[in-house]
């Protein structure tokens, strides 16, 4: 058994993953060292916060198709949901198998659960709910090492772990930098872990 680990993040139209719609989603396959980035139309234009926009820098009138840029460039979320299925069968692993990671990754999951649902999708969600969490894996290293951080938002964990920052809230640009953070997290301790604690698996 191998698993496959994705790391993803999305930026959406808002905090509400049955109101709002996700408008990019980025992922980082480790087993292949592939990205693939997606940008989706926004569907329910009535609950578009301008908020968030300010925030991920997507402008209202590309998500809703109203410029050549943005006809060129959000796809229908069919589509999308159809080109990631695809991708994420080159994996060669079950569901079960594929590790879903990112920073806070509950928000990104439930917001992509939503889009797969609204496409009424979801029987071909290709993601079980093994879910890894950077914020958590540093806090796990906290306990270890006794000592306390003062932040925990992805800009910060970047510098800490001396990671090559980017252009934050841009799904591309996120997704690069967590899996940074997560690898240099992650590789340091998982041999010592793996032979720990091969014992306490039944044979």
């Amino acid at each position: 058994m191998s698993f496959v680990i994705y790391i993803c993040d999305t930026e959406t139209t808002g905090l509400d993953p049955q109101e709002n719609d996700v408008i990019e989603v980025s992922f980082w396959r480790l087993s292949d060292n592939e990205q693939k980035t997606w940008c989706a139309k926004a569907v329910n234009t009535e609950a578009i916060s301008d908020k968030a926009l300010k925030v991920n820098k997507h402008k209202k009138e590309d998500i809703l198709l109203k410029t050549a840029f943005g006809k060129e460039t959000y796809k229908e979320p069919a589509d999308v949901i159809s080109e990631i299925e695809v991708w994420t069968m080159g994996d060669g692993v079950s569901i079960e198998d594929r590790v879903f990671v990112g920073q806070n990754p509950q928000f990104d999951y439930d917001f992509l659960r939503g889009f797969w649902e609204k496409a009424n999708s979801i029987e071909t969600f290709p993601f079980s709910n093994f879910i890894i969490d950077t914020i958590q894996l540093t806090k796990f290293i906290d306990l270890c090492t006794g000592k306390r951080r003062q932040r925990y938002n992805l800009s910060s964990l970047v510098k800490d772990f001396g990671v090559v920052k980017g252009k934050a809230h841009r799904a591309a640009e996120d997704v690069k930098m967590t899996k940074d953070l997560f690898l240099r997290q992650f590789e340091p301790i998982k041999d010592i872990v793996a032979e720990k604690f091969d014992a306490a698996y039944s044979k």
